[in-house]
C-alpha cells in the first residue's frame, strides 16, 4: 500500500524502464541525470507513458531557459548569493553546450551578473549536446 520509488543512475527512459523492471517500484526519481538538462524529466515521462516525446530545447530556447533560470536565482537570492548559487547550474548547462574552457571559466568566475548575461549567449551557442 506504500508507493515505492526507485532511484540511482536514471538518466533516460531506458534506464528508468530497467529500474522499474528490476525493482517493481511504482515510479522513478531522477537526480543527477537531470542536472543541466531539466527537459529530460518530461522526455522520460512521455516515453514511459507512450506519448510523443518532446524535443530538447533548440539553441535559442536553451539560451532563454538558462538566462531565465539565472535571473530567477538572482531575484530569489539577491545578486551576491544568487551569483554564487547559480555557478553550479551554469556549469551543468555549459556541460550541454560545451563552450571552450576560457569562456566557461569567464562565465563561472564573473561576479557582475550583467556581464554573465552578456556571456551566456556565446557560452551556450552550441545548444544542447546530442
Amino acid at each position: 500500500a506504500i508507493p515505492v520509488i526507485a532511484n540511482g543512475d536514471i538518466v533516460d527512459a531506458a534506464t528508468a524502464r530497467t529500474a522499474l523492471a528490476a525493482s517493481g517500484a511504482d515510479g522513478v526519481m531522477v537526480g543527477r541525470g537531470a542536472q543541466g538538462r531539466p527537459w529530460i524529466l518530461e522526455q522520460i515521462a512521455a516515453e514511459l507513458m507512450g506519448t510523443p516525446v518532446p524535443d530538447a530545447p533548440n539553441e535559442a530556447a536553451f539560451i532563454q531557459m538558462v538566462s531565465d533560470h539565472y535571473d530567477a536565482m538572482l531575484k530569489f537570492y539577491g545578486n551576491d548569493l544568487g551569483s554564487k548559487v547559480a555557478r553550479k547550474h551554469l556549469g551543468w548547462y555549459m556541460d550541454q553546450a560545451r563552450p571552450g574552457p576560457a569562456l566557461r571559466k569567464a562565465v563561472l568566475t564573473e561576479r557582475d551578473p550583467a556581464q554573465v548575461f552578456k556571456l551566456l549567449p556565446d557560452a551556450l551557442a552550441r545548444g544542447v549536446a546530442a
